[in-house]
């Protein structure tokens, strides 16, 4: 089998040889394989570097008329911005770090173990100077999850100073992006320093610990940590102690008129953020504060009414005293975190009475809405 050969200077250049078709090999072999080839990868991604190198140090970019060897990069590859200046960091870093580059030239570093020891020489670079043959040891040998803690004791041990510095800056640099997309949904994006990260880890986790969901449980470890976000915000806008905005406290706001949510209009509602379904309206509905608006032809308000509790706080007390919990069977979710649910809805001429009314979690609440038949009180 013919995947490459070796330059002069240690690094893989891809040959136009037959690769085996993976199918082919045996199952024995198929890590072996991508082993190999990972590894072939590692000294392609060192010969990068080192053409980069050459690049910025002949001038290449700045003569063929770009601003910086990034921007020369895009051009020459196509990739992303962000991909090429990581490159390019990389590349200027290794210039003050032999052994690193040996390793990385013989496929015994991957690019992004490389790309971290760039970042701790940049943190320190005499001491990295120092514990270099140190460093590029631990990073063949230890695992991808012990690595980076591996070089944060390091750096802790070697410049107690500058590690605290780089926790400060660790906070000053967090973020958080919400955006609404084209597509009809909304993007998170965001850092976190280490402490803040670990509390929101912690949150979500207590949400989505499968010995706590129920064993039928179908979601995804992605989609469970998705509906533990929105459960504890939901939850901060349920509470009495929240924030006011202009004098009431925040929720979401949904303007319908009576015939779409009674099933005779549009299937879907928009909110700022996008389109919802009815279903999601009717559970929105189900225990909220309602506000009758009368509209003129051009949708301008002519009158408001007064605002209505559609579950009264006593009925909701003694709601919670009689199901105690989520009632889908087999589901333990406590009152408090449970939603009333109109098993009638209400705009459908169902009672606001307890016969008619049913605690149950956010998940079951959606499936009650979504399926045509209602969970069975236990």
């Amino acid at each position: 089998m013919s995947i490459g050969t070796l330059s002069p200077g240690g690094a893989a250049a891809v040959d136009d040889g037959a690769w085996v078709p993976a199918d082919l090999l045996d199952a024995s072999e198929v890590g072996k394989e991508l082993r190999r080839v990972r590894r072939r990868i590692a000294r392609l991604e060192a010969r990068s570097a080192e053409l980069i190198t050459s690049a910025a140090r002949r001038g290449i970019p700045e003569d063929e008329g770009f601003g910086s060897a990034a921007g020369w990069l895009v051009a020459v590859t196509g990739d992303p911005p962000a991909v090429c200046r990581s490159r390019v960091q990389v590349a200027r870093g290794l210039r003050s770090m032999p052994l690193t580059r040996e390793a990385f030239d013989r496929g015994e570093l991957s690019e992004p173990r490389v790309r971290l020891l760039v970042a701790a020489r940049e943190a320190a670079p005499e001491l990295f100077i120092r514990d270099e043959e140190l460093l590029v040891s631990q990073a063949r040998t230890l695992p991808s999850r012990t690595f980076p803690q591996a070089l944060a004791h390091w750096r802790r041990l070697a410049d107690a100073d500058g590690a605290l510095a780089d926790a400060e800056r660790a906070f000053e640099r967090r973020r958080l992006c919400v955006s609404a997309t084209w597509a009809g949904r909304v993007r998170l994006d965001g850092d976190l320093d280490p402490e803040s990260g670990a509390m929101v880890i912690t949150a979500l986790g207590s949400l989505t610990d499968r010995q706590a969901l129920d064993p039928e449980d179908g979601r995804s470890p992605a989609q469970r940590r998705a509906d533990a976000l929105v459960e504890i915000c939901r939850r901060h806008l349920d509470s009495a102690d929240r924030p006011q905005v202009g004098g009431e406290r925040p929720h979401l706001l949904v303007s319908i008129d009576l015939a779409t949510l009674r099933g005779r209009g549009e299937q879907l509602v928009d909110l700022d953020t996008g389109p919802v379904t009815l279903d999601a309206v009717h559970r929105l509905a189900c225990d909220a504060a309602v506000t009758r608006v009368i509209t003129g032809l051009d949708s301008e308000p002519l009158d408001t009414g007064r605002r209505t509790r559609v579950v009264p706080p006593s009925v909701r007390r003694a709601l919670n005293q009689r199901d105690g919990g989520c009632t889908h069977p087999g589901c333990d979710t406590p009152a408090r975190w449970c939603d009333a649910h109109h098993v009638t809805h209400w705009a459908d001429g169902g009672p606001t009475t307890l016969p008619n009314l049913q605690l149950l979690c956010r998940r079951h609440h959606r499936l009650a809405h979504h399926h045509a038949g209602h969970p069975q009180r236990e």
